[in-house]
């Protein structure tokens, strides 16, 4: 079968090749290939040995083009495993990284746990100042959820105004304070469209991973968690 290869600008096809292996062709091997130019109605095709220089070419050239192709692939990789509104992972992606998480507290009996957080009051925000606003908001809750996290936890946006952190190898007593630090830096915000006033809240929710779960019921258990300080955030509120 004659397969057309594009290098530059010239159409080559190639018509036989006698090596074993591909690619696998040294200086004594040049006069074993040979080849025609121009297209099928161009007669007589004359025909000609490809040089070391032209081949080194050709190669130089496939490897560029999939070098290409390779970085245009984790582009796309990377693109359908994030966020559309803020840079944060999207819920595709953490429950994959929540499944990883908990094959390796399998095997090495490790301890992990998942955060859930819901921003408090996102559709006050949107009726007051607008949907603009709104996403302003989950951008600068994001913001903050991803930098005070390690590098090797994964921060996501799970849903319209719901987060999810994951954080590996951590206490009790470690995500107590974890929770306090990100609920004083969300506080601390204010964002442009609240004109320098303190407009932002989250409640947390958080559940161990343990060696036998599912990611979705350890999502479900750190969920029941957060609504349950709600409620209890709003019964003391009367």
């Amino acid at each position: 079968m004659v397969e057309p290869i594009f290098i530059m600008l010239h159409r080559v096809k190639v018509v036989r090749v006698q090596s074993g292996r591909a690619w696998d062709i040294g200086p004594r091997q040049m006069n074993m290939i040979d080849v025609y130019c121009g297209e099928r109605d161009h007669a007589p095709e004359a025909e000609l040995a490809l040089s070391h220089d032209q081949l080194t070419l050709l190669c130089a050239d496939l490897r560029e083009k999939n070098a290409q192709l390779v970085a245009r692939v984790r582009v796309l990789e990377d693109e359908i495993c994030r966020d559309t509104l803020t840079p944060l992972f999207n819920r595709r992606h953490f429950e994959q990284a929540v499944a990883t998480c908990i094959a390796h507290c399998q095997r090495y009996d490790s301890r992990a746990a998942l955060l859930f957080v819901d921003v408090d009051d996102l559709k006050a925000i949107n009726d007051t100042y607008g949907h603009a606003a709104g996403d302003e908001a989950l951008r600068t809750i994001a913001d903050v959820l991803a930098g005070n996290v390690r590098t090797t936890d994964v921060v996501a946006r799970i849903g319209g105004d719901e987060f999810g952190l994951l954080l590996g190898t951590i206490s009790h007593d470690d995500i107590s304070q974890k929770i306090a630090q990100l609920t004083s830096g969300i506080a601390a915000c204010r964002p442009q469209f609240a004109k320098g006033r303190q407009c932002l809240s989250a409640t947390f929710g958080h559940a161990f991973i343990s060696p036998d779960d599912r990611a979705d019921k350890v999502l479900a258990r750190a969920d029941q968690i957060m609504y349950q300080f709600k409620r209890s955030r709003r019964a003391a509120l009367g």
